[in-house]
């Protein structure tokens, strides 16, 4: 059986660690992203992917010659078995990188302790 452990969440939205109930280790795990009413299934090598795209956004056009005054950025989210894309203003664009961050960090530190052995 698997669970849902909370990992992380903001204004924006929250991440849960899959974990399978008779094994409470979470290398190779998948995480569940839950943003609105859409929930995503990814793996840590994916959302460090959707990391550099959303910082790519931040950035935004890179071309001299465009005037372009978008007020929302669309970031394309692809995973194994579906590609989404999230519309999102500058306010939120700023609460998505929190939440990717803040699940980085956490699985990352999850990861320490589990790995020397720590509770």
């Amino acid at each position: 059986m698997y669970i849902l452990d909370p990992l992380y969440n903001n204004r924006l939205g929250s991440a849960f660690i899959i974990k399978n109930s008779y094994d409470d280790t979470i290398f190779n795990s998948k995480i569940q992203l839950l943003i609105g009413d859409i929930a995503v299934i990814m793996d840590v090598d994916e959302i460090k992917r959707l990391l550099i795209t959303i910082r790519s956004a931040q950035k935004g056009c890179q071309n001299k010659n465009c005037n372009c005054q978008q007020s929302s950025k669309n970031i394309k989210c692809n995973t194994q078995h579906a590609e989404i894309i999230f519309k999102l203003n500058e306010e939120k664009l700023v609460f998505f990188e929190e939440l990717i961050l803040g699940i980085l960090f956490h699985t990352a530190y999850e990861d320490l302790l589990s790995f020397n052995q720590i509770d």
